[in-house]
């Protein structure tokens, strides 16, 4: 990690919008506009009040996506979660930003890792790129816009595995939204994956609250860096 040129030290998802940056709440710019150069981490905790996922969805993609952390399996309402942000270089120089998330599910707790990288391909991208899962080997090129309240919205097309699209998501589409909640005086995410085919195949949507803290490269957890990382832009 770290070892590649430090082009830039504009966080992921404000590199993405760009002046539009300037139009989010400036709750979610606190959010998102974390840097590697900040030297510091995000720890959040909350509760997700609905966890569900479509009947249609096969047991095995349940199986294969929860035990390889690309996305929570199980269903509940209520479900205590952890959120922690870490931005840092990786080591072909892309500014990142890993999201690793916990969720307390009862008898068996599950979690869901990414990894939002700038691209490194592109000089003036609008785009992100998500790395998913435990080993990062999902991949989804994602459009950040700004909603009438200020939250932030992260659009991703059809996943792909190693760089071949998955048939059986191939028209999945997810669409995320974070917002700051003026009236609870906390953040708020709804997370929707919907096939123009099956209708929504998954939705999550809850509450958190979020801290920063000082946090050297060095300090950062192996559960945040990537294991088989490698650049398919």
């Amino acid at each position: 990690m770290g070892t590649g040129p430090h082009t830039s030290a504009s966080s992921v998802v404000r590199t993405a919008l760009g002046s539009d940056f300037e139009k989010l709440h400036p709750k979610v710019q606190w959010r998102f506009g974390v840097s590697s150069a900040d030297n510091k981490c995000q720890l959040g905790v909350g509760v997700m009040e609905e966890m569900r996922h479509s009947a249609l969805v096969p047991p095995p993609v349940l199986w294969l996506g929860g035990g390889r952390g690309l996305f929570p399996a199980g269903k509940a309402n209520d479900v205590p979660f952890t959120i922690a942000n870490y931005a840092y270089v990786d080591d072909i120089g892309r500014e990142t930003l890993a999201f690793v998330r916990r969720f307390a599910f009862a008898g068996k707790p599950q979690g869901m890792n990414s990894i939002m990288v700038t691209p490194a391909r592109t000089a003036t991208p609008d785009f992100a790129l998500d790395y998913l899962g435990y080993s990062s080997d999902m991949i989804v090129h994602t459009r950040c816009s700004v909603d009438s309240d200020g939250g932030l919205v992260l659009d991703s097309d059809a996943p792909r595995v190693l760089g071949v699209r998955i048939p059986q998501l191939a028209s999945a589409l997810t669409s995320a939204r974070e917002w700051w909640d003026e009236g609870e005086q906390r953040h708020r995410i709804q997370i929707d994956v919907t096939s123009r085919v099956l209708g929504t195949l998954f939705h999550y949507h809850g509450w958190f609250t979020a801290e920063a803290r000082p946090c050297a490269a060095s300090e950062i957890p192996e559960d945040a860096l990537p294991s088989t990382l490698v650049e398919r832009e």
